[in-house]
């Protein structure tokens, strides 16, 4: 009996150690933070009061995580009623309480609100440094809140600073961090969500914001958050705002701006003045916006909110501009201009330029439009170079983790099929070894190796499409993605052009050469992405052939020997004198050819490139020799590898985005051909591709002729005459369309619908080209509604325009013969197709058109 006793007691003693000390007392004064900061939900204003009169009980607790508790909680109030000075003064205490006591969870708190105070004042980047160097504590220390608080300011700055999938890591990991702190756990889940749904509308997905929103609303009332109500409520504004709901989107505003008022909350106040002011602007009441943007001005600077405060000033500015009063607006906008600028916040200044640069236009200051457009012209060159940089950055960061991924599963995979292997075999040992005794637990046994390995079977199988599934999702995303931005690149390359033939200063021809050089390097990247993904996914890219090596090569030479004269270079051609065909895929061996040209000629600052063809044994070996930078031996077997790029090609202007002989590898493979390079360091490469002849007598697959290389010397656009109609539900390509065609001289109707297009044939509109977008937004065939306008247009010639590349409608419509554009459309094409048509209308009736592939 007495050692039962003393059992039970050592048990209790163990278990009392073993509870913290929350979990055996309850601590009041936690407890009474834990009010305080709920109330601070409900009302900012009257939260502070409350703390600051109570600053004697907790401020000097003896206990440390009650006095931090306190701090933070006093601090983060004061954030949101924009007390400059309490928030400085909380800073500075939880950074002495953290010194005294060597407290790393209290230094954590203190380098938060400390960089959420520099983003506020507009330099975010110093924030995120200051955060940066606390990263190693702050996974370590013992307080779940200050790791949830870490995560949830990190992703804030993130977002704020452009930088969205790091954002998007830490703002899930404040979530998931949120629901397992054993106090505030619904008021930190609601504050992380909050930020999500900010998140998902900075990163220009506005339907995911507004269902965010939809879900948090829910928690915000029944937690009775009229802090987080009003941030939603507000961002619910934006959303509406950015959808064109101009009256929704002031009723958010204004429910926004009640709820501020009402809880002393002077930084939402000043941001819900702010976006109601710009719903002015944007309707053109700059007398009714001007009062407005003055009160926001006065509330950003109350609550230290300087980056907000800028473009108050500026929105300010605009609506004086408005109202006429040109010195005293530009004199606001100016300022804010100033700020944003010394602040590093490059998008803002140039969007702030832009808007300055449409207000003198509207006041007749077209000397001043002018010399502000050069400003933003300057100014989004440097950034279409950094976010370009950017995406090539993530893509290759995609591709790797994919990459690793895949191989982690293909050795998963070979050592469970080893051990299958292993098991199998020591079962049958066993069972011709075994007795007749033993014979029937030997095949039972056998028979439960038989499931177990079938299981296994199924588990790599199962493996196995996963990581094909990956691979599509993949290349279904690059495809999707290529599709999505050639829309805009196409009515900027239309857009630029006709701003070239237009331009008579001198000071802008540079830059629009440069402009236009951007948009072919950008246009390359999406053909070099889309021919990849097509590629790994194994579609099928034509038959194998016999094709004219000798025909085909004159016409890849043809197509970069103006390039390479520009360049200064010397590129040569040589064949045999017989000719050469070779047994391979037309259109992928066109591909893999010039990406190998177009790749000497990149890297070859002087001197020349040869291309010849020689018999090697039952093959022909095609070779691509250049006096270029070389590569070292040590970088060769990552040359072929998608996103390389050679050391010195971030010092040259075309060095492209380490995609063209990826392709050209895949291209090989495809076809059954080989491929390598011979190359030194400085003094050149030698690249090749062997592929089998064909010596008996067949037909040669004809390669179709590049629209481009057959009109690259009408690059004068002389004037046509002529009739067109346009059809597309994108009302910026329009324009783009309209500036071209204009400019060309033709005559010109257009329509963003097929009753429109109907419309303009109704009112006596003769056309003599159609062209008509495949991708409507009503949920029409494009083909469809081409063949109807050209039945009732029996005269005219049409073509399709699509961004896509593998869609059944413009199979069918190649299929019958009708011309299909891919989007960019060149401008040098189109004019060529044009002048054609436009040529032949007098003399001919409408036949089935040329492909252009």
């Amino acid at each position: 009996m007495r050692l039962v006793r003393a059992v039970v007691l050592v048990a209790a003693l163990c278990l009392q150690t073993a509870l913290p000390a929350g979990a055996q007392v309850p601590n009041p004064d936690l407890a009474e933070l834990d009010r305080l900061q709920t109330l601070s939900q409900r009302n900012s204003a009257e939260a502070v009061q409350a703390l600051q009169a109570a600053a004697t009980r907790f401020a000097n607790a003896a206990d440390v995580a009650t006095r931090r508790t306190y701090l933070a909680a006093l601090t983060d109030a004061a954030f949101e009623t924009g007390q400059a000075a309490v928030v400085t003064e909380g800073i500075a205490q939880l950074r002495a309480l953290a010194a005294v006591h060597s407290d790393a969870s209290t230094q954590v708190l203190a380098t938060c609100f400390e960089a959420r105070q520099w983003a506020v004042a507009g330099k975010t980047g110093a924030g995120l440094d200051a955060l940066a160097r606390e990263a190693g504590a702050a996974e370590q220390v013992p307080d779940p809140w200050v790791r949830w608080l870490y995560h949830l300011t990190l992703g804030a700055l993130h977002s704020s600073n452009g930088q969205f999938e790091a954002a998007m890591t830490h703002l899930l990991r404040s979530l998931e961090l949120s629901r397992t702190l054993p106090r505030q756990a619904a008021t930190s889940e609601l504050r992380s969500r909050t930020h999500l749904e900010l998140l998902h509308f900075d990163m220009k997905n506005p339907d995911r914001a507004l269902q965010t929103i939809r879900e948090t609303l829910p928690l915000a009332e029944k937690l009775d958050a009229q802090q987080a109500l009003g941030w939603l409520h507000l961002h619910r504004g934006n959303v509406e705002n950015v959808q064109g709901n101009l009256d929704t989107a002031v009723a958010a505003y204004r429910q926004s701006l009640q709820i501020a008022r009402a809880g002393g909350l002077t930084g939402l106040q000043a941001t819900a003045l702010n976006n109601l002011g710009d719903v002015l602007l944007q309707r053109k009441a700059y007398a009714a916006a001007e009062p407005v943007m003055r009160e926001a001005l006065a509330a950003y600077r109350d609550a230290h909110e300087l980056n907000g405060a800028a473009m108050a000033q500026a929105n300010l500015g605009f609506a004086l501009m408005g109202q006429g009063r040109i010195a005293a607006g530009v004199h606001e906008v100016e300022a804010g201009i100033r700020f944003v600028h010394e602040a590093g916040s490059l998008p803002m200044e140039e969007q702030l330029l832009g808007e300055l640069s449409r207000m003198y236009e509207q006041a007749g200051l077209y000397r001043e439009a002018m010399a502000t457009t050069r400003k933003q012209q300057a100014l989004a060159k440097e950034l279409f170079h950094t976010e370009r940089d950017q995406v090539v950055a993530a893509l290759q960061e995609r591709f790797d983790s994919a990459e690793r991924q895949r191989q982690i599963e293909q050795l998963a995979q070979a050592n469970r099929v080893q051990d299958a292997e292993l098991r199998v075999r020591r079962m049958q040992q066993i069972g011709l070894a075994a007795t007749v005794a033993l014979a029937l637990l030997a095949a039972g046994a056998s028979f439960w190796q038989y499931r177990r390995t079938r299981t296994a079977n199924a588990a790599l199988a199962a493996a196995r499409r996963q990581a094909e599934g990956a691979l599509a999702e993949k290349n279904l995303f690059l495809a999707t993605a290529s599709h999505d931005l050639r829309q805009p690149v196409h009515a900027m390359s239309l857009m630029v052009e006709a701003i070239s033939l237009r331009n008579s200063d001198p000071v802008l021809r540079p830059l629009v050469a440069d402009l236009r050089n951007s948009m072919q390097a950008m246009n390359q990247l999406f053909n070099a992405l889309l021919d990849l993904a097509r590629l790994e996914s194994g579609q099928p890219l034509g038959a194998k052939g016999v094709v004219d090596l000798s025909g085909l090569l004159a016409d890849v030479v043809r197509l970069f020997r103006e390039q390479a004269s520009l360049g200064g270079l010397a590129l040569r051609l040589w064949v045999p004198r017989g000719g050469a065909t070779v047994w391979a895929k037309p259109v992928l061996l066109r591909q893999a050819l010039a990406n190998l040209v177009q790749n000497a000629i990149r890297y070859t600052p002087q001197g020349k490139v040869l291309v010849s063809v020689r018999a090697r044994g039952s093959d022909w070996l095609v070779e691509v020799r250049d006096t270029g930078v070389g590569i070292a031996v040590a970088d060769q077997y990552r040359v072929f590898s998608p996103y390389y790029r050679g050391e010195r090609a971030d010092q040259m202007n075309d060095a492209g985005h380490g995609l063209g002989l990826a392709v050209v590898a895949r291209c090989a493979e495809q076809m059954g051909a080989t491929h390598g390079l011979v190359s030194q360091a400085g003094r050149g490469s030698c690249f090749w591709l062997r592929l089998p002849a064909h010596t008996a007598a067949a037909t040669t697959t004809a390669v179709p002729p590049d629209p481009v290389a057959l009109h690259r010397d009408e690059t004068a656009m002389r004037p046509l005459q002529g009739r067109c109609l346009v059809l597309d539900d994108d009302r910026q390509v329009i324009k783009a369309w309209r500036a071209m065609l204009e400019a060309w001289g033709v005559t010109a109707a257009y329509a963003t619908t097929t009753a429109e297009a109907h419309a303009q044939l109704d009112e006596g509109f003769e056309p003599d080209a159609i062209f008509c977008d495949q991708r409507l937004h009503t949920g029409e065939s494009g083909f469809d509604v081409l063949r109807a306008l050209l039945a009732r247009c029996p005269a005219a010639r049409g073509a399709m325009v699509s961004g896509e590349h593998n869609a059944p409608a413009l199979q069918d419509a190649e299929d019958e013969g009708y011309l299909v554009l891919r989007k960019p459309v060149s401008p040098v094409e189109l004019h060529a197709v044009l002048a054609q048509w436009l040529g032949q209308q007098k003399n001919q009736s409408k036949q089935p058109s040329a492909l252009y592939q």
